[in-house]
């Protein structure tokens, strides 16, 4: 029995050479839009769906399983075809279309998504949108995909029977990818986004598909028999290329699921690991290329599977100690952002490299047989693909929360013993080699979790999640924080102070709010602090459910969340809970998102922000926190530029007189708004919570309205013109790591930079003048008194401190005698002094004194020291 295959008709001599070499450019641009797309669609889809790695498994799962399919159906067919270069120009036109169709359709998607996947919705709910959305949405594109690398090879049919082609193919692809994943994160993305950057790939697309035609689309080529085996024969050449494509993903799953933990997470780490994985398949298809002539196909793969398993073993072991290797790779490159990404990139070399150029011989390995024995490699391509589309399915939302990482990597290990030829004795000796290798990982103390403890201190909670590895620690002085993937802190009990301001500050900025939503919860401390406000109804909407988990630990800065029924906590995506239908709020808060995460850059979009203004009632407040010690002045005036575009009448204030973490809030609201000089004592009416309010040093109006840092015309005047932050544009995304990686200045310097571009208009606020004047005062002594503070880090020694810092304080006290954050640390430091210089603490308290006579604290401290 024969079955038909298609063959090119014969070329002359001279001109088949040229011809192979313009088809594996071909294959190259190709693989180069591929994996721009892949890049493209994630960063579309983790918009509509709710979170970077959400997105990254969804995408994946879907390309490779709509590539399976088309390799299976259409593929099948084109490679029976008399004309496959036609067909395979014709399959590219498709993608390119399809992809520049998806450009107008995905907004619309992302409007279908909240009734797809509504608010509180079951896990497994979430999850089969996660992968069911973006394998129907791409399928079009995936399909002809799929169905390019059977034309492929049935363009050059002829040169398969001389062996090569699929690992030539195949690495010019992959090559293309590698080139395709970097330049599109780098470069494209950040200079076009992502709109022109589907347009760049589709274009390159039409260039495939018109250099193909020239090729031979005019040409009709001739069938040839191939032998066709027996079912039972074509499922022992096709499970290993399933077992391998399964294998093969979920390490890459697991790797990038280790490394989280200790590299930055930035749009570029997973550029740099994505390439890399990319990079060694493709040297490992190439390497085959050269040696593929060796007879004995059988010990080949076996021998092939033995080194693909050992490297995985190798692979945990390096990530293991992946921390170390990290910081000395950082000791020993610049202290730039070049240097950092060096340093992740020797990372990736080190995890990724050794298996995957292992993993890129053993497929080209097994397609080639496949190809030489079944006649034709769209069945080879296909159930590689159903296995690595499998792999996010399995080894995200399962096995990592189920078994952990180290135990993912030995399952992987083990398993591939399936994909061995036979029971003869080289495969008999990969066996053992891999089982020993295995069970010596399992015996060893390394582990794969990564927690940052202080000394002293110890690890009190953690759980691997699907989204993060999430922690509590605990120091020598018994704080407690919070932190998500090793060095992301989320706040803790030694931040409680301004955990609670960032809750009250925007909610008395209402003149009485019913309803109130926070986005992002951390410890929970600021949404139980939400609770101290009698009759407010709040809603709390936090990603990642671990971190929900963990609030009981933080009992003692959250004493609301568990006992006030209205509060309510919500696991699900913020920009999916502002879009989904319901009810309007009249404060909304947003916490503090580290702007370099991947993923966090589309929270400060300006889709997001008009998101919320239409989730507030008519005179409602939305604030939003931003972490100065995070963010760099570009980003920041980006941030701000975007903002003012959703909110015209904005402020910004800040949280607190802190220089190590400054946290700023811009306030937006639907109208302008000033305030009476009596606006405290009219909006705060309950005991409880005044006395709170008092504790946290937010007793009176200039306490509050001391905080203001500028309105509208100032942070327009300091945003100045440029780009937005938009969902196509994802500026904050591609700039803020720049942060993350490598930073010449401190916070304080920010905020000191800050400070001397805005400045504040006392009449902005309030509508009093005699209050104006105090409040202008006020704003003076803070920003000397912050300026202090950025100047003393660098101060060592008790003595030097007060000799140097209490005069200048003193006479921030006579700039504003209602500065309580000058006058208060001055009394700190006489009590410190009287114990060892009792004069020199009198005449410090008397110069404070008759700086404010107007305060007792002073004298009544004088009054208690020894006559000098």
């Amino acid at each position: 029995m024969s079955e038909i295959s298609a063959v090119p008709t014969a070329l002359p001599a001279a001109a088949a050479p040229h011809r192979i070499l313009a088809i594996t450019a071909i294959a190259g641009l190709s693989g180069f839009a591929g994996l721009g797309y892949e890049i493209v669609w994630s960063r579309m889809l983790a918009i509509s769906l709710g979170h970077e790695i959400v997105a990254v498994l969804g995408v994946i799962s879907a390309l490779f399983a709509g590539i399976a399919l088309g390799s299976l159906m259409p593929g099948r067919r084109i490679a029976g075809n008399p004309r496959p270069a036609l067909w395979y120009a014709g399959l590219e036109l498709a993608i390119g279309l399809w992809a520049l169709a998806l450009i107008p359709l995905h907004p619309l998607v992302g409007d279908l998504v909240p009734a797809l996947m509504p608010i509180d919705a079951a896990p497994a709910r979430q999850w089969l949108i996660a992968f069911a959305l973006p394998f129907a949405l791409l399928l079009p594109a995936t399909l002809a995909m799929g169905a390019t690398l059977p034309a492929l090879e049935a363009v050059l049919a002829r040169r398969f029977a001389l062996g090569g082609v699929v690992g030539r193919v195949y690495a010019a692809n992959t090559a293309g990818a590698v080139a395709g994943t970097l330049a599109t994160t780098f470069l494209v993305i950040p200079t076009l986004g992502l709109s022109a950057t589907l347009a760049l790939c589709a274009a390159l697309n039409f260039i495939c598909a018109a250099a193909m035609w020239r090729c031979g689309g005019g040409m009709r080529d001739e069938p040839v028999a191939r032998n066709k085996l027996a079912s039972d024969s074509r499922a022992v050449v096709l499970a290993p290329l399933f077992v391998t494509g399964l294998l093969g993903i979920g390490y890459e799953v697991l790797t990038i699921r280790v490394v989280s933990q200790i590299l930055e997470n930035t749009i570029y780490t997973f550029a740099i690991l994505l390439a890399t994985y990319l990079l060694g398949t493709a040297l490992g298809a190439a390497i085959h290329n050269r040696f593929a002539r060796i007879r004995n196909a059988d010990a080949l793969t076996s021998t092939l599977v033995a080194v693909t398993s050992l490297a995985c073993i190798a692979g945990a072991v390096v990530l293991a100690m992946s921390d170390v290797i990290l910081d000395t790779l950082r000791n020993m490159l610049p202290p730039t952002m070049t240097g950092r990404l060096g340093a992740e990139l020797g990372i990736a070399a080190l995890a990724f490299l050794p298996p995957t150029v292992a993993m890129g011989a053993l497929f080209t390995q097994l397609a080639q047989a496949a190809s030489d024995r079944i006649g034709g490699v769209g069945a080879a391509l296909a159930v590689n693909t159903f296995g690595a589309a499998l792999a996010p399915i399995l080894f995200g939302p399962v096995l990592v929360p189920l078994v952990g990482a180290k135990l993912g990597f030995i399952l992987i290990a083990v398993a591939y013993v399936l994909a061995l030829p036979n029971l003869r004795r080289p495969a008999v000796v990969a066996s053992a080699l891999i089982s020993l290798a295995a069970l010596a990982l399992l015996l060893s103390p390394l582990s794969l979790r990564f927690v940052q403890i202080p000394p002293g201190g110890a690890l009190v909670w953690h759980r691997d999640g699907v989204m993060a590895a999430v922690s509590v620690v605990r120091n020598r002085a018994g704080d407690q924080h919070l932190q998500v993937n090793n060095h992301f802190r989320m706040g803790g009990s030694a931040s409680e102070r301004s955990d609670h301001r960032q809750a009250h500050i925007p909610l008395l900025l209402h003149p009485d709010p019913k309803r109130a939503l926070f986005l992002g919860l951390g410890t929970g401390a600021t949404l139980s602090a939400a609770g101290d406000h009698p009759g407010l109804v709040t809603d709390g909407v936090e990603l990642v459910p671990e971190v929900v988990e963990s609030f009981p630990l933080f009992a003692g800065s959250a004493p609301q969340l568990g006992r006030n029924p209205d509060i309510n906590i919500h696991v699900a995506d913020a920009r999916r809970f502002v879009r989904a239908p319901g009810e309007r709020y009249d404060v909304i808060v947003a916490d503090l998102y580290h702007p370099s995460v991947d993923g966090s850059g589309a929270l400060y979009a300006r889709e997001h922000f008009a998101a919320i203004r239409d989730r507030l009632a008519q005179d409602g407040v939305f604030c939003q926190w931003l972490p100065l010690h995070q963010l760099d002045i570009a980003t920041l005036r980006v941030i701000v530029r975007t903002f003012l575009d959703v909110f015209p009448d904005s402020s910004a204030y800040l949280a607190q007189f802190s220089v190590e973490t400054p946290l700023i809030a811009l306030i937006g609201r639907r109208a302008p708004k000033t305030y009476p000089a009596d606006w405290l004592q009219r909006r705060v009416t309950d005991h409880g919570l005044a006395t709170r309010l008092a504790a946290l040093d937010l007793k009176d109006e200039l306490s509050l309205f001391g905080l203001y840092l500028a309105g509208t015309d100032e942070l327009r005047a300091f945003a100045g013109p440029g780009r937005l932050n938009t969902d196509d544009q994802p500026l904050v995304t591609a700039e803020a790591p720049r942060v993350a990686y490598a930073m010449a200045d401190t916070p304080g310097d920010r905020l000191v930079a800050l400070l001397g571009a805005l400045h504040p208009r006392p009449g902005e606020v309030v509508s009093d003048e005699d209050t104006n004047r105090r409040l202008a005062a006020y704003w003076k002594a803070r920003d000397r008194y912050l300026e202090i503070g950025v100047r003393t880090l660098a101060m060592a020694g008790p003595r030097s401190v007060i000799a140097n810092i209490a005069p200048q304080l003193v006479e921030l006290v006579r700039i504003s005698p209602d500065f309580d954050a000058a006058y208060l640390p001055v009394l700190a430091m006489a009590r410190q002094l009287a114990a060892r210089d009792p004069i020199a603490a009198r005449g410090l308290l008397e110069t404070l004194d008759r700086a404010n006579p107007g305060r007792p604290e002073a004298r009544r401290l004088l009054a208690s020291l020894p006559p000098g």
